[in-house]
């Protein structure tokens, strides 16, 4: 990007304008015009042409280690596009406003350098005492007007969206099994909360600001207002202050997990499963019914996203995903009557509806998608005798389980992504909006269990083949999150922390240390 416009006057000298009467010595007035030359020298002139080549160098040579970086790097890359902080009279206040707010960059928790504070102070210092024994006035403008935009984009981007793209650092952690003829790393998405990101509209805002003069007010509206990250600054603040090393690292990281911009549960009706300490909460109005659960193992994470429960099932199949198909029964039970017999499975011909003895599959038969595993329903079913349905890019569901003692591990990371809920008819009925004895007694028969009421036992002893109920809705979906928090804040709203056991924290930790 070169200017080939001519070279702006010199800077930061007071210029005087000698005004010759016709009286006046003319002798004496020479003296003066040659003293005032003394002052102007070469390297204070300012070259538009260098500048353009020290900006473009700048901006080609540095690499983009922050996304918001793109954005300087996009900006600098158009045919004359206008400076930012530099002008005919040098750098304004507007770079001191910008260096004040950068200086708080620990209270956000950034490190020093992620903002370039100080070195933006030491530049603009420099530039203003005329030090320019290590580069010329041009080059140290073009420094400048570079990394003013870098630093102020930077913290625009993170401030209001996150310093890390959560759909970018979470989706390429878990390295998936790459598919035949297939080229390239291959990741298994594991977040799908759609946290908003920066726009090109919200960049040119930015800008205009720079250009308006507006940056504090810029700055104050795209601070994070919401409870949680207020909290989670407050601790972190309170963390520093007494020397607590481990409570501030945790509030820091989960106070960027709180700049992104995707709705967090608040009041209510909703579920809330913390897949970090392995804990759902349910909250309906002034009621909290809490419990554990299993999520998917370290090669099976559970996804993180947000969706709704309508309906409950009663009594599922379970059809097992080809994934455990091809990679946990192909290699072993190829054949295996005994196995699939005991497991109560069958294979299900996907063009003709045909019930197909498994055992009878070859190989190549159950790896080519024609045929669906399922197993039966009832008792022993991997899905237990409830499942909650909702939404999802991932065939991911809360479910009962029929190996309950996973509920007393310390580490219940042991599913293949779905949630196994350790007291799913509880949940079931915590929100039914009128729960009508009879109605729960048709719950608990449905699944095996005795009913609990006088009609439920006559109801039960006058029709003892009856169809179990299937389903049933919920007048009002049930909003549900599938979260990952290693601070958060408990019913009461007491901060309590829980271990990295997906190691989440570390990858936000490592990409905001390494800017």
């Amino acid at each position: 990007m070169r200017r080939t416009q001519a070279a702006l006057p010199p800077l930061f000298l007071l210029f005087a304008f000698i005004t010759f009467s016709c009286s006046g010595d003319k002798t004496d007035n020479a003296t003066i015009a040659e003293g005032l030359q003394a002052w102007v020298k070469p390297e204070y002139a300012v070259d538009a042409a260098i500048v353009g080549e020290e900006l473009q160098r700048r901006n080609d040579g540095q690499p983009t280690r922050m996304y918001a970086d793109g954005y300087t790097q996009s900006y600098y890359q158009q045919p004359n596009a206008p400076m930012l902080w530099i002008s005919r009279m040098g750098i304004d206040e507007r770079a001191d406003t910008l260096i004040a707010w950068l200086s708080g960059s620990d209270d956000i928790g950034l490190g020093p350098k992620v903002l370039s504070a100080d070195s933006l102070r030491a530049a603009l210092q420099q530039l203003r005492n005329s030090d320019f024994s290590r580069t010329d006035c041009s080059s140290q403008l073009a420094r400048l007007e570079h990394m003013l935009t870098r630093s102020y984009l930077r913290y625009a981007c993170g401030q209001r969206y996150g310093f890390v793209r959560p759909s970018q650092l979470l989706n390429r952690l878990l390295v998936d099994t790459p598919l035949p003829g297939s080229k390239g790393t291959t990741y298994r998405r594991i977040n799908d909360m759609r946290a908003e990101e920066p726009t090109d509209s919200f960049v040119h805002v930015a800008l205009e600001a720079v250009r308006n003069h507006r940056i504090t007010p810029f700055l104050q509206s795209i601070q994070p207002t919401d409870t949680l990250y207020r909290t989670m600054q407050r601790e972190y603040k309170r963390a520093k202050e007494q020397g607590d090393t481990t409570r501030q690292r945790l509030a820091r990281i989960n106070m960027e997990r709180a700049r992104w911009r995707y709705p967090h549960p608040t009041k209510g009706r909703y579920i809330f499963v913390n897949l970090a300490p392995q804990q759902l909460t349910a909250v309906n109005g002034d009621s909290v019914l809490s419990m554990r659960v299993c999520c998917g193992n370290a090669s099976h994470k559970t996804p993180l996203l947000r969706s709704a429960i309508s309906y409950v099932e009663l009594n599922p199949y379970w059809v097992i995903p080809q994934t455990i198909v091809r990679k946990e029964i192909m290699p072993r039970h190829v054949g295996d009557s005994a196995y699939y017999a005991r497991n109560r499975y069958h294979a299900i011909n996907k063009e003709t509806k045909e019930v197909v003895d498994p055992s009878q599959l070859t190989a190549d038969e159950m790896r080519s998608g024609r045929y669906t595993l399922r197993q039966e329903r009832g008792a022993g079913n991997s899905l237990g005798r409830i499942i909650f349905r909702f939404p999802n890019n991932f065939s991911v569901f809360l479910h009962d389980t029929n190996n309950h003692a996973a509920f007393s591990y310390g580490n219940r990371a042991v599913s293949h992504g779905c949630v196994r809920v350790e007291r799913p008819l509880d949940l079931a009925i915590f929100f039914l909006d009128d729960p009508k004895p009879f109605f729960v007694d048709r719950i608990r028969m449905a699944i095996g269990l005795k009913p609990l009421t006088a009609q439920g036992l006559g109801y039960q002893a006058a029709n003892p083949d009856a169809k179990p109920m299937p389903s049933f809705s919920y007048d009002r979906p049930v909003p549900l999150w599938l979260d990952y928090w290693t601070l958060y804040p408990n019913t009461k709203g007491q901060l309590e922390s829980y271990a990295d056991s997906y190691g989440y924290d570390r990858a936000i930790e490592r990409l905001i240390d390494s800017y």
